[in-house]
C-alpha cells in the first residue's frame, strides 16, 4: 500500500501543472471589475470594467443551434495575429465560413469610420455632414472601385481643391473632369434622355443654353494643318430675330450667316451636286432631237413657262440646283436657236446682196439704153 502512495506521489510531482474548469450553473453577478485571461495579475482597473489579458485573447461565440431552419452561425472577435511578425488588428470573424468581414487594423488614425446619432457615415472625421462624408488629411480623397474577376478593371473618383474627376486607375486616364467653382446644371440629364450644358430642364436632345445673346458649339481637330476650328454660331443677329453662322476661327469672320426669315449669305462660292433630268447639254448631241424655233415657242405659250425649267411661282420653294440645271437647258436650245437665226440671217443678207448687185445691173442697162 506504501509503495503505490509513493508512486502516486512520484506522479504527482512530475506530471504538468492541470488548471482546474469550474462550471457554474444557474444566473451569477460580479460586482467590480473582472480581469480574465493566464496574464492577470494584482490589476489596477481604473476606469476598466471588464479586462481580457493573456499572450493570445480570442473571444468565441459558439452557437449550439442545430435546426437548418435557424441560424446558427458561429462568430469570433479576434486580437492581433497569434505568430511571430503577425500583424496587429481588431477583426471580426465568421467562425463557420472563416471569413473576416471586418477588421480595424493597428495604427488606424482616429474617426477613420464614424457613424453619427443621426445614421450618417463619417469616413475620416467624425462629424459627417451627409449620409456619407468623406475627408482625406493626406489631400485627395479617393473612392476606388475595382472589378476582381474577368478582365481588371479599376476606377477612381477623386475630389480635391481643384477638381473632382473620374479617373480610369489602370490607363491613367481622367475622362470626367469638373473643375472647383463650374456653374450649377453646367449638365444635365433628364429622365427623357435630354442632355443640356447650361440648363436646367433642356428641351431638345441636346441644348445649348445661355444667358448672353448669343451662344456657341466649337469643333477643332487638332491635327489640322491650317486652321483646326470651326464655331456654330446662334446670335440675335442685326435684324433681333435670331442668325445661324457657320464661322471657321481663322480671324475673318463667319463663313455663311443664315437669319429667320431664311435668307442666306454665303462669303465664297456655293458648289452643289444633283442631276440635271432635262439633259443640258444633251442638246449638242448629234441625235438630240431639237425642236424648231416656231414649235418651241408654240409649246412655251401653251405652258405659259419654258419647257424644260417648269413652273417658277412667287412665294414657292423650288430646287435652287435643278432649276439651274433646267435653265441652262433653256439656254442651250436659245444659243442653239440663235445660231440658227443668224445663219438664216446670213442667208437671207447673201440673197439680199445678190439681189442688190441684179437690180444695179438692171439700173445701169436701163440706163445705157435710154441714152441712145
Amino acid at each position: 500500500m506504501k509503495a503505490h502512495h509513493a508512486a502516486a506521489l512520484i506522479l504527482m510531482l512530475t506530471a504538468p501543472a492541470l488548471r482546474a474548469q469550474t462550471v457554474l450553473p444557474g444566473d451569477h453577478n460580479v460586482q467590480g471589475n473582472l480581469c480574465v485571461g493566464s496574464q492577470c495579475a494584482a490589476e489596477t482597473f481604473g476606469d476598466d470594467t471588464l479586462r481580457l489579458k493573456a499572450y493570445n485573447i480570442r473571444i468565441h461565440v459558439d452557437d449550439r443551434t442545430t435546426n437548418a431552419d435557424y441560424s446558427g452561425h458561429d462568430w469570433s472577435l479576434l486580437f492581433n495575429d497569434t505568430t511571430q511578425f503577425g500583424e496587429d488588428y481588431f477583426a471580426v470573424q465568421d467562425r463557420t465560413l472563416m471569413t473576416v468581414p471586418f477588421r480595424i487594423d493597428g495604427f488606424a488614425p482616429t474617426d477613420s469610420f464614424r457613424i453619427a446619432g443621426s445614421g450618417k457615415i463619417g469616413i475620416g472625421t467624425g462629424l459627417p455632414q451627409q449620409d456619407l462624408h468623406i475627408v482625406s488629411n493626406g489631400g485627395t480623397a479617393v473612392i476606388r472601385m475595382e472589378e476582381a474577376v474577368g478582365t481588371a478593371s479599376r476606377w477612381d473618383i477623386e475630389a480635391n481643391s481643384a477638381a473632382f474627376v473620374i479617373q480610369d486607375a489602370l490607363a491613367g486616364t481622367i475622362p470626367v473632369a469638373i473643375e472647383k467653382g463650374s456653374p450649377s446644371y453646367a449638365f444635365r440629364v433628364l429622365n427623357s434622355g435630354n442632355v443640356g450644358f447650361g440648363t436646367n430642364s433642356p428641351q431638345a436632345p441636346l441644348e445649348l443654353f445661355r444667358r448672353e445673346p448669343f451662344t456657341f458649339l466649337r469643333l477643332t481637330a487638332a491635327g489640322a494643318t491650317i486652321n483646326d476650328s470651326v464655331d456654330i454660331v446662334f446670335t440675335e443677329g442685326p435684324l433681333g430675330t435670331g442668325e445661324l453662322r457657320y464661322n471657321i476661327v481663322d480671324g475673318d469672320g463667319p463663313e455663311m450667316r443664315l437669319n429667320a426669315d431664311g435668307d442666306i449669305r454665303i462669303d465664297g462660292t456655293l458648289t452643289t451636286a444633283g442631276s440635271c433630268s432635262v439633259g443640258c447639254d444633251a442638246v449638242f448631241e448629234a441625235d438630240y432631237d431639237l425642236p424648231s424655233i416656231e414649235e418651241h415657242h408654240a409649246r412655251t405659250m401653251a405652258l405659259g413657262h419654258l419647257p424644260n425649267v417648269g413652273p417658277t411661282r412667287d412665294g414657292e420653294p423650288w430646287d435652287v440646283t435643278d432649276k439651274m440645271g433646267r435653265m441652262l437647258n433653256e439656254l442651250e436650245h436659245a444659243h442653239l436657236y440663235i445660231a440658227q437665226l443668224e445663219a438664216r440671217d446670213r442667208t437671207r443678207a447673201e440673197e439680199t446682196a445678190r439681189m442688190g448687185a441684179r437690180i444695179a445691173r438692171l439700173e445701169a442697162m436701163v440706163a445705157e439704153l435710154a441714152a441712145h
